[in-house]
């Protein structure tokens, strides 16, 4: 539960906004009052600073009909003692010299969780809109509550200091997780129902031992939610929690001002009489921010999981996804092309979530011959083994709305900040849009676009993941190196290029890569899913349509069919420019490693958790170019349609679907005796 600096009493009664400056990822806001009514409607945005920032979980904020007003100054239903008179539940944040965003990012550093000790964020408003403060008065606050069903339940804008904290006030956000806390079998009559199979722990904090009630699944989804867009709007907010050896601290903090990110009460209750938010699994929140995702859900996973038996079973799940089509199959496409990538399916206008915390450095909203040419590109910073591992994801084949204040794109209504005017009618007009957007794992960076393309009809993501320097040891030990730095838009590496070819004329076609991906030579697959590639990117500006004319390799083909080719497979799909390359930071020459992003992914994942996942034993040698023409490339694999037009792909209803929220005349009023204190 929540707490009060002695000496934090009834702050002045408004302030005036003098100034306007754009927040980090944010547009330009209108002036905002202490306790001005909040835009209704908004459904999943929450306030700061009188600026809507969604974070895709169902919100309701004060000013709703159903939503908890920290700035009432009375009572709730309640009279005597400080119920009596009016009293402000929030203060003016020190250090805040204006109310606009950009100085709020230079005060809040901190995201403090709690839990309640109630059975429902009715039960717990009440209890801290009435209780008396020790410094004098009546109330405490949070700017958060999230409800057992996950409702997230915004009392007062980021702007305001609730009193939820102690010193931490000023420089933090609270948020109140509903949950009982400590298990005690003689109330469980006035519970609900669900507490009697709700999962329990036994936690030890500041040496003491508690039976605590753990979180349901919706409010460690909502909070993840919440934290991830706190993240992107706070900078000095980390994604780190209190540790020690690789473990969550449960101990008070000797210094927890000096402490920039996550922590519970406990860590920063001075008395050491907290010990919220009690049963709370940290490393869940901490996978979730720090981890990885796959950017379209597969099967049960949308988070890249960090158990062993998980793993195993993500790894089967996520390589039976992308190696289902005819033609996307990393690092071979029909024609002996590279592909850098790996296509996924899903539902169209499914969500594409970022892979893991970066920043979105390049896009482009287009469409050509019927397929989505629109991309996001990212670059990632992770630490591995000690060391700083830089790398890209590209996710392609996008549908990006149009720019709005609607957009339901983060970075994208982002754009509509007035000094964003060059980036916004660059990807307007379809052009590469040169962007500095930061992104958390998991965040949505886009929805799944289409494809038009010979075989391949409908929903189609293509994903891939390449690094600009050398995989340092600890990642290169999982895969087999392969130099074809020199190779050009084709694959010339003979050995390579006889993991697929069936008959012996050194081609590839659709039907020769089908049979290797769905037959059961299960050794080259995997030879296929651990390479590591030099080699120059397909789609780069350097493969010019001159160049690609004159491959001897396709000497044997008219020119009218190798233009056919080139229009059909490379042209529309360029994206690394010159000026994109040093904006980004990517090599001048296009030459880069590239990996196949579901083992990157699996291997980052496991080393971050210290578990070994085994990858079945699997031949790899290297090979030299292999000069001989292509005869002969069967053009259906590029220009000529499916018979099925499009290919809707099946798929039963997605995990985590929010709910609507409840009247509050349907959540019951239960108080109960504080769980919060030793």
């Amino acid at each position: 539960m929540i707490g009060l600096l002695p000496g934090e009493v009834k702050p002045p009664v408004r302030f005036r906004m003098i100034a306007m400056f754009p927040l980090l990822s944010l547009a330009l806001l209108l002036a905002a009052q202490p306790g001005s009514a909040a835009p209704p409607g908004h459904g999943t945005a929450i306030m700061v600073a009188g600026q809507p920032v969604d974070v895709e979980r169902t919100v309701v904020l004060w000013s709703d009909e159903q939503g908890f007003n920290g700035y009432d100054q009375r009572c709730i239903d309640q009279s005597g003692g400080c119920c009596d008179a009016d009293w402000a539940r929030y203060g003016a944040r020190k250090g805040l010299a204006h109310r606009t965003p950009a100085d709020l990012q230079g005060v809040v550093s901190q995201l403090v969780l709690h839990f309640d000790g109630c059975v429902n964020s009715r039960s717990c408003f009440k209890s801290m809109h009435n209780r008396v403060r020790p410094g004098g008065g009546c109330g405490l606050s949070a700017h958060f509550m999230i409800d057992s069903d996950g409702t997230i339940y915004q009392t007062l804008d980021l702007a305001e200091r609730a009193y939820h904290a102690e010193q931490e006030n000023s420089i933090s956000v609270g948020v109140e997780l509903c949950n009982r806390g400590r298990y005690q079998p003689g109330e469980m009559s006035r519970l609900p129902a669900e507490y009697r199979t709700r999962p329990r722990r036994q936690v030890v904090i500041n040496g003491a031992s508690y039976d605590a009630y753990d979180f349901r699944p919706e409010q460690y989804q909502s909070l993840v939610s919440l934290s991830r867009a706190l993240l992107r709007i706070f900078p000095r907010m980390k994604p780190v929690i209190p540790e020690r050896d690789g473990e969550p601290l449960l101990e008070t903090l000797a210094h927890p001002l000096d402490f920039h990110g996550i922590v519970g009460h406990l860590h920063v209750d001075l008395d050491r009489q907290k010990w919220d938010p009690g049963a709370f699994d940290w490393k869940r929140l901490l996978r979730a921010l720090r981890g990885y995702s796959f950017p379209l859900q597969i099967r049960a996973f949308s988070e890249v999981p960090r158990t062993r038996d998980e793993l195993l079973a993500a790894r089967k799940a996520a390589f039976f996804a992308s190696e289902e089509r005819v033609t996307g199959f990393f690092p071979l496409a029909p024609a002996r092309l590279w592909h850098s990538g790996i296509h996924l399916r899903g539902r169209r206008g499914s969500p594409v979530l970022a892979p893991a915390r970066g920043r979105i450095v390049a896009a482009r909203r287009a469409e050509q011959n019927g397929s989505s040419t629109s991309f996001v590109l990212l670059r990632h910073e992770v630490e591995l083994d000690g060391r700083p591992l830089t790398f890209f994801s590209l996710l392609f084949h996008l549908s990006l709305p149009a720019l709005s204040d609607e957009n339901p794109i983060p970075w994208m209504r982002a754009l509509m900040a007035p000094e964003k005017a060059a980036q916004r009618a660059a990807l307007e007009s379809g052009s590469i849009a040169l962007l500095d957007e930061r992104v958390e794992a998991g965040d949505r960076v886009g929805l799944l676009g289409s494809v038009s393309r010979g075989p391949e009809q409908g929903p189609e993501l293509h994903f891939e993941i390449f690094t600009s320097d050398k995989p340092p040891l600890a990642l290169a030990k999982s895969f087999h190196y392969l130099n074809a730095a020199t190779d050009g838009p084709l694959v010339r590496r003979a050995f390579l290029v006889a993991l697929a070819d069936r008959n012996n004329d050194f081609q590839i076609d659709a039907d020769e890569l089908r049979s290797l991906f769905h037959g059961n030579e299960i050794d080259r697959r995997q030879a296929l899913r651990r390479l590591v590639i030099l080699h120059r990117h397909e789609w780069g500006s350097q493969t010019t349509l001159d160049e690609f004319m004159g491959l001897r390799e396709l000497s044997g083909i008219p020119a009218e069919d190798r233009r056919r080719i080139w229009a059909a497979a490379i042209e529309p799909y360029i994206f690394w420019t010159d000026a994109l390359a040093a904006h980004a930071g990517l090599p001048a020459n296009q030459i880069i490693y590239s990996y196949n992003p579901i083992t990157f992914l699996l291997v980052l994942a496991a080393q971050a958790a210290h578990v070994d996942i085994p990858w079945p034993r699997d031949s790899i040698s290297d090979g030299g170019i292999e000069p001989r023409r292509l005869a002969y490339v069967p053009l259906d694999d590029w220009s000529k349609p499916a018979t099925s037009l499009v290919q809707e792909l099946q798929l039963p209803p997605l995990i985590g679907v929010d709910l609507a929220p409840r009247r509050k005349d349907q959540i019951p009023l239960i108080e109960l005796p504080p769980t919060d204190a030793r």
